[in-house]
C-alpha cells in the first residue's frame, strides 16, 4: 500500500535543502528509497523514506551520538510544513493507529513531539 498522499518530493527537498540519492534510479518517486539528509543546529538529521511501503525511518545524531533512531512502519503520509517562521516534517498515521503525528521541527531550532490518538 502506497502513503495517500504521496509525499511531494520537491517539497522535501527544500525542507532538506538537498536532493536524496535514490537507492533505484529511474523509478517513479512513489516506488522507491530515498534518503534526504541535512544538518540543523548541530544535528545530523537522517529521513529515509519509502512511499511505496509506508516506511519512513528517521535519525537524528549529535556530535557522532545517536539521538533518535526510528523506524516508522504503516505511515499514511510524511509532509514539510511552514507555520509562523518554522520548517517541520510531518508524519502521519492511519486513524485506527494509536500513533497520531510525529513532528519534527527542523528551524529555528531542532524539537521533536509526538501525538497519539486517545482511546478513551
Amino acid at each position: 500500500m502506497v502513503m495517500e498522499p504521496v509525499p511531494s518530493y520537491d517539497d522535501l527537498v527544500c525542507l532538506f535543502e538537498s536532493e536524496p540519492v535514490r537507492r533505484h534510479d529511474g523509478e517513479p518517486w512513489a516506488y522507491t528509497s530515498a534518503p534526504f539528509r541535512t544538518t540543523r543546529a548541530g544535528y545530523d538529521i537522517e529521513l529515509d523514506i519509502e512511499p511505496g511501503h509506508q516506511l519512513v525511518r528517521l535519525r537524528l545524531h549529535a556530535a557522532g551520538i545517536k539521538v533518535i533512531d526510528l523506524d516508522l512502519q504503516g505511515v499514511r503520509t510524511a509532509s514539510a510544513e511552514h507555520l509562523k517562521g518554522r520548517e517541520l516534517l510531518r508524519v502521519d498515521f492511519p486513524d485506527s493507529s494509536p500513533a497520531s503525528t510525529l513532528w519534527l521541527q527542523m528551524k529555528p531550532d531542532v524539537a521533536i513531539a509526538w501525538s497519539y490518538n486517545s482511546t478513551d
